[in-house]
């Protein structure tokens, strides 16, 4: 969609239509999908001799592609990737932390649009000479028996693809597979760490952005630390700040920043937003709109995203701190917390909730759920059950839609077939 409105393709549709003199248009797609009086690209492109003209000479330093951005918080932006870029952050990857050797062999059905498939999968295949093994789609119930067939040992994960691998039931020979190592990241670590043992795996959790064209940082290996996010990679110098840009001490949070200490490791900023990569660029360092801390032995921490917060009694909380706990219930599967504005200028908090199968909750019991485990101005108080929440490809949960839901009375108890149980705007 935004890559559509990104090309004025509205815009030049309109002109068209007041450019009688134009003799042809041409549609980039299926014949089916062309509009009446476009020419079909490929017919088009067998019009011409095939020396009729030779592509101009590319250099390193040229975008290779446009990558848009997750858009978990707002409307998603097209990073510019060079080609240097790509092949960079495939070698750091491979490098220092897949350690590949000419037996591995890459294997995803994940789209090419995700960092982890495009550059971890493809580019990593590449610059280490493996085998690359590419899927239509991914499959559940096959999804190891490709394993299998194909020898793949690396792989890429994403929450969706867990959760709906962990749901199958359990057989002998789950562990029994030629994959050493799946890597990914945004994923529950409970979850993320029984997958590994039950599907005999190393799990490698690291730090994705769409602006690096790869892994920032990285949890491995037997440098591993349970919940972080890891350390930077070569090329990277990460640090955390405060909101006037000044670098925070050890535990504190803040916002994680980075700054490419190579320019191979540099994106090319934003397509056709140049105040927006302004904003994210100070002095050097990319501001990545996470939220997070550093401990003592130099491993980072992911909190939330920065927007991503409540605002009570002037100070600010992460939603984080809330789905944590209401995640805890047992009957709830997933949750997603945001603010509504009060009267008094201040955040009321709101929960989405996807129940387990078969489940049913009251009002009573998430507020006695969360009231012994949390602040008293950080329970809930509008609650909202749906079936499911609007997610991206990678699982990460686009709050920004949510908070285009409408606000209804606070819920004042009785099952969750009534109230304000409804399904989301999708």
């Amino acid at each position: 969609v935004f890559a559509v409105e990104d090309s004025a393709y509205l815009a030049v549709e309109e002109r068209l239509r007041k450019l009688p003199k134009i003799r042809k248009k041409i549609w980039v797609g299926s014949i089916a999908g062309a509009p009446p009086g476009f020419l079909n690209f490929r017919e088009a492109l067998g019009a011409f001799p095939r020396t009729a003209g030779r592509l101009p000479p590319t250099d390193p330093s040229d975008v290779m592609s446009i990558v848009y951005t997750p858009g978990t918080t707002g409307l998603p932006k097209g990073a510019m990737i060079s080609h240097r870029n790509y092949s960079h952050a495939g070698r750091v990857w491979v490098e220092n932390v897949l350690r590949a050797g000419e037996r591995d062999v890459f294997y995803t059905d994940q789209p090419l649009s995700l960092v982890q498939t495009r550059t971890l999968s493809v580019v990593g295949a590449l610059v280490s000479g493996c085998r690359l093994v590419l899927g239509d789609r991914f499959l559940a119930r096959t999804f190891f028996d490709t394993i299998r067939r194909h020898g793949a040992t690396v792989f890429p994960y994403t929450s969706p693809m867990i959760e709906s691998l962990m749901a199958l039931e359990p057989r002998p020979d789950d562990a029994t597979n030629p994959a050493r190592l799946a890597f990914g990241g945004a994923v529950d670590r409970s979850a993320a760490r029984e997958f590994g043992v039950r599907f005999g795996l190393e799990m490698v959790e690291g730090f994705q952005l769409a602006e690096c064209g790869g892994m920032c940082l990285a949890n491995f290996g037997d440098r591993a630390k349970e919940g972080s996010i890891g350390k930077p990679l070569p090329a990277y110098e990460v640090k955390v700040f405060d909101e006037f840009g000044e670098e925070l001490p050890t535990g504190l949070s803040g916002e994680i920043v980075l700054r490419p200490t190579t320019p191979e490791a540099a994106f090319l900023g934003y397509y056709r937003e140049h105040d927006r990569t302004a904003e994210i660029m100070t002095n050097g360092w990319f501001h990545t709109g996470d939220r997070g801390y550093v401990d003592t032995e130099g491993y980072f921490f992911f909190i939330d995203r920065k927007g991503d917060c409540i605002r009570r009694g002037g100070e600010v909380f992460p939603c984080g701190e809330v789905e944590r706990i209401v995640n805890g219930h047992p009957k709830v599967l997933e949750s997603a917390a945001t603010g509504i504005r009060s009267e008094l200028d201040d955040e009321e908090v709101r929960v989405f909730l996807v129940l387990r199968p078969g489940m049913d909750v009251t009002q009573e019991e998430i507020v006695a759920w969360c009231s012994g485990r949390m602040a008293s101005h950080l329970v809930p108080r509008h609650v909202e059950i749906v079936p499911e929440l609007p997610k991206t490809a990678i699982g990460g949960i686009r709050k920004h839609e949510l908070r285009k839901y409408p606000v209804r009375e606070e819920w004042t108890g009785g099952p969750s077939s009534g109230g304000n149980s409804s399904k989301l705007p999708l």
